[in-house]
């Protein structure tokens, strides 16, 4: 560059050196407000943030851990029984006799729930029937019965 060229350069640079040192001055002080104006504002969203979190979602973790403990326990009791049949130590013959098993003491559950749910039902319609015979039968509505008294002229006449 020539001589000429480094003077404007720097006669330009120097120009805009005030502006250069009020622009970074103005950057940092709005930086700072900005910090200022957000970080209430984030640590109260971050706040919110956690205990809608904790109100939420840990009752439905908590919610599926307890859901997700039978089936662990179910798998664990398949994957030992399997182990147990791999190393020969269970025949065929007795998991047959356990799955038989098993399938009749459904069997029989679902049985003693049907007669269960058939006895409720029953004992509605029972309930139902005497409530609406009361109601179109009232005692009110019933005739009295006739009289049953012997005259007593005929019994005056039989003794004299």
């Amino acid at each position: 560059m020539t001589r000429n060229g480094k003077a404007t350069v720097r006669q330009a640079g120097d120009a805009v050196l005030p502006y250069a040192l009020s622009a970074k001055e103005n950057a940092a002080r709005y930086a700072h407000q900005a910090r200022a104006y957000v970080a209430p504002r984030a640590s109260r969203a971050a706040t919110q943030a956690r205990r809608q979190y904790e109100e939420q979602w840990v009752p439905r973790v908590e919610q599926a851990r307890q859901a997700a403990g039978p089936a662990r326990e179910k798998a664990a009791l398949r994957s030992a029984a399997a182990v147990a049949a791999l190393r020969g130590d269970l025949t065929a013959e007795e998991i047959r006799h356990t799955a038989r098993r098993r399938r009749r003491k459904a069997r029989n559950g679902r049985l003693v729930r049907r007669l269960g749910l058939m006895g409720l039902v029953a004992g509605g319609a029972l309930v139902a029937w005497k409530w609406w015979s009361a109601q179109t039968d009232p005692d009110w509505l019933v005739e009295p019965s006739p009289a049953t008294e012997i005259p007593t002229e005929p019994e005056e006449q039989a003794l004299g």
